[in-house]
């Protein structure tokens, strides 16, 4: 089957002359995957780009965990795994068929060489990724809240229930951050002299 009038709808690749489109459709291989089935898995090194054709995707973070999250849904014309082909090798979350999925996968596509001969997909990525950052600003702004009422003294977190949480247990519980543990010079010197 010919794609490369599917491709010519995507906006990454709305701008390419014919050619350079059906170059694209050439390399591409074309998978089906059922509802539920994983397609992309988080902390995966992998750098293939998949354009939807039929059916939709969701993108999920931290799948199977009891902190997971559900970024996004995608459907028809819309593409995934841009990061990974631009060069962080590792994937930032999973993806899940949401119902039956047509996907046409780009293993060998090379998107920084086709950014330098087409400036508008980098514009058309930026575009994709300041959406992508908002909508987590407004997600973690809308979990946390916009002020949080926190004890002086313990810093715990009093939350709507009137029940007191530790500061960590809270972020947790509303956001995909965890915390790590230090002694920062002021309190090293404070409360442990002399090590």
């Amino acid at each position: 089957m010919d794609y490369q009038e599917t491709l010519a709808r995507v906006p990454l690749f709305s701008m390419m002359k014919k050619r350079e489109l059906n170059n694209i459709a050439d390399m591409a291989e074309v998978l089906l995957y059922e509802p539920g089935e994983m397609i992309i898995r988080e902390g995966d090194s992998d750098g293939r780009l998949f354009v939807i054709l039929e059916g939709q995707v969701e993108v999920v973070k931290n799948l199977g965990q009891a902190n997971w999250r559900n970024l996004n849904r995608l459907g028809q014309g819309s593409y995934f795994g841009e990061m990974a082909v631009l060069g962080t090798s590792r994937r930032t979350a999973s993806v899940v068929a949401v119902e039956q999925a047509k996907l046409m996968c780009l293993a060998d596509f090379n998107l920084r060489a086709a950014m330098e001969k087409h400036p508008n997909i980098a514009i058309e990525l930026l575009q994709t990724l300041a959406a992508r950052l908002e909508e987590k600003e407004q997600r973690l702004l809308s979990e946390l809240g916009g002020l949080l009422p926190i004890c002086s003294h313990c810093k715990r977190i009093r939350q709507a229930d009137g029940s007191w949480l530790a500061v960590e247990a809270y972020v947790h519980g509303h956001s995909e951050a965890d915390f790590s543990h230090g002694i920062c010079p002021e309190c090293r010197d404070k409360h442990y002299p002399g090590i």
